[in-house]
């Protein structure tokens, strides 16, 4: 009977630290943080601000993928730096929302990029930036039809 009375209250006091570490967690953003870690293989991850993602491309390609992206969306190319293990692009946005563009080498043929708009972010804005990259990353090299021979057509239900 002791021996369960010390158990009881062994859940007991974890159970009270618990409750009082969780409003601490919530409001630091480490939990937060800790949850776009963990999801971070999963995909892009936007954390205080930021889209982050890590690419299986290296950074010339990422960097011609995100020109090519700002350019989709019309947005003008301001600051456009790059070297050989770093990239860092600079656009804005028609209502004068910055953009920032930072692309590093994580490995070889691995890139980490990151995204912000504006100064306090824009998590909406930078996914569609970031899918305007990845478009031009997952089309081949030439634009040319992959089998010119087939004829494709087009349905139209009107009479």
């Amino acid at each position: 009977m002791i021996e369960q009375m010390k158990i009881l209250r062994r859940v007991f006091q974890t159970a009270y630290l618990m409750l009082l570490a969780a409003p601490t967690l919530l409001c630091s953003g480490c939990l937060a943080l800790a949850v776009g870690a963990a999801g971070g293989a999963a995909g892009a991850v936007y954390v205080m601000g930021k889209l982050q993602d890590e690419l299986n491309q290296p950074v010339s390609t990422v960097h011609e993928a995100a020109l090519a992206g700002i350019k989709d969306l019309d947005l003008p190319v301001l600051q456009d730096k790059e070297d050989k293990l770093s990239a860092n692009l600079e656009s804005e946005f028609a209502d004068g929302k910055h953009v920032w563009i930072d692309l590093d080498t994580v490995a070889d043929s691995r890139t980490k990029i990151t995204i912000r708009v504006g100064v306090a972010g824009d998590e909406v804005r930078s996914r569609k930036i970031l899918d305007a990259i990845k478009k031009h990353l997952s089309q081949p090299a030439s634009s040319a039809a992959p089998f010119p021979h087939l004829v494709s057509f087009s349905v139209s239900s009107q009479p």
